[in-house]
């Protein structure tokens, strides 16, 4: 695969994770709610969940997109329900007790993995959106595999990024302010579901 189609691939990626959407609702949430390793257990769970609808693509299923797509509204709807019980959870128990076990570390991973699986326009466009990088005349399996991994970076790194950055401003907050921790967090969850929702709460309009 040439270097500058994967450059240009990458770029491509970079763009789509600078605009705002469910997942990094989630991150930030949880990087806010539980500092950075928090949000980092959720961008793990996030990667994850983009790796395994990858895997779907590159083995040639992405005939699953079109065969369950009847199905696709309620696994959107299960998946904006759960994150917005899970906001407002956390907006009614504000500074007074977590939403989350004692160790919650598999919650926030939970979290990451299901906003990426639960949202099946990202198979859809992972279908659509890596057949124009592969180059016909040469061998897809590596150059889908490249792709692939590519993707993975960058929702890794983009993730990163904005978990460390988020959690970070936990540590301006203290005292009753933590109150605002809470009210934010749980707040972002709730437009993390509305989010995911919105393709259904437009057809019902």
């Amino acid at each position: 695969m040439a270097l500058g189609v994967l450059l240009a691939f990458a770029g491509a990626c970079a763009l789509l994770f600078l605009k705002p959407g469910p997942a990094m609702s989630v991150i930030v949430a949880n990087s806010v709610g539980y500092g950075v390793r928090g949000g980092m257990v959720s961008v793990a769970g996030n990667v994850i969940g983009f790796a395994l609808l990858l895997a779907i693509v590159g083995l040639g299923l992405s005939w699953i997109a079109v065969t369950m797509q009847t199905w696709f509204d309620w696994i959107r709807l299960g998946g904006a329900i759960y994150l917005f019980w899970l906001g407002i959870a956390r907006l009614r128990n504000a500074a007074r007790v977590s939403t989350y076990s004692e160790n919650p570390t598999g919650e926030l991973f939970r979290d990451g993995f299901l906003v990426a699986v639960a949202n099946p326009e990202v198979l859809l466009f992972l279908a659509a959106f890596l057949p124009p990088f592969v180059d016909p005349k040469s061998p897809a399996g590596p150059q889908i595999f490249a792709l692939a991994a590519t993707f993975v970076a960058i929702s890794a790194l983009a993730g990163a990024v904005l978990a460390v950055l988020a959690g970070q401003a936990r540590h301006f907050l203290s005292g009753d302010r933590l109150r605002l921790i809470d009210h934010l967090s749980g707040g972002l969850l709730v437009v993390a579901g509305l989010w995911l929702a919105s393709p259904i709460l437009e057809i019902l309009r």
